[in-house]
């Protein structure tokens, strides 16, 4: 399930001008994010209210399976992401810039969520915490968030993004 989009299409039919497509998979995503579902790294505090934020935001779908969770007690341990999306905001526009199922361990500490990267992979994912996130109608979602413009430098490396 491969695929990735970067046509930097935009529409003006809601008040940001974001891509409607974009915006709405990427609210559901950060929804998901407010269940323990997803997490979300990003270079900045997340804020789809307003155009005039520039923002790369990865989204990590949690691999919800039977055994997903692999032995985490108290936050500790790992967690296997089945899906990457990457979201850049800028200039009114929010577009999807790739997205592809993944197999992606995460270990360390946090709020449960994960923490660092597995052996498959030398990303640090780092401190996890419940952010608020600002979506485009202005309400707000508590959600498991890693604020990291490093991380997000290193992730774009790993998946190939400039």
């Amino acid at each position: 399930m491969a695929s990735s989009r970067d046509d930097g299409s935009s529409s003006s039919n809601n008040n940001n001008n974001y891509d409607d497509d974009a915006l709405t998979h990427l609210e559901m995503l950060c929804r998901m994010a407010e269940m323990n579902l997803a997490l979300i790294v990003a270079e900045h505090d997340v804020d789809l209210s307003t155009a005039h934020s520039s923002n790369t935001i990865y989204v990590l779908e949690l691999d919800a399976g039977e055994r997903a969770a692999g032995g985490r007690v108290a936050g500790f341990g790992s967690r296997r992401f089945k899906m990457v999306h990457c979201f850049r905001l800028e200039g009114g526009r929010c577009v999807e810039r790739y997205h592809e199922g993944y197999n992606y361990t995460c270990t360390g500490t946090g709020t449960g969520t994960g923490g660092g990267a597995g052996a498959d992979s030398d990303v640090e994912i780092g401190y996890i915490a419940r952010l608020p996130v600002r979506l485009s109608d202005g309400s707000e979602v508590m959600a498991s968030c890693s604020i990291d413009a490093y991380t997000v430098s290193l992730l774009n490396s790993k998946f190939g993004i400039v």
